[in-house]
């Protein structure tokens, strides 16, 4: 993978993490500060920003109900 598109994937999976974590928030009814602290810290979120992986592809709703069940 090429610095170039290593960097493109930061700033994608960057803007999608503010997505997640507000669904997130509101489907466990928690601050979205608490959320962020929960995804942030979880194994999914570690998987989900590593370049090259297939959590990257997957959809929020997919990243989110793998987050919900770990």
């Amino acid at each position: 993978m090429s610095e170039q598109d290593k960097t493109l994937h930061q700033i994608l999976t960057a803007t999608q993490t503010g997505t997640i974590v507000c669904r997130i928030a509101e489907m466990l009814n928690i601050p979205k500060y608490e959320a962020f602290k929960r995804f942030f810290t979880s194994e999914t979120y570690s998987k989900f920003r590593t370049p090259g992986s297939i959590m990257s592809m997957l959809s929020d709703q997919a990243i989110i109900q793998k987050f919900l069940k770990s």
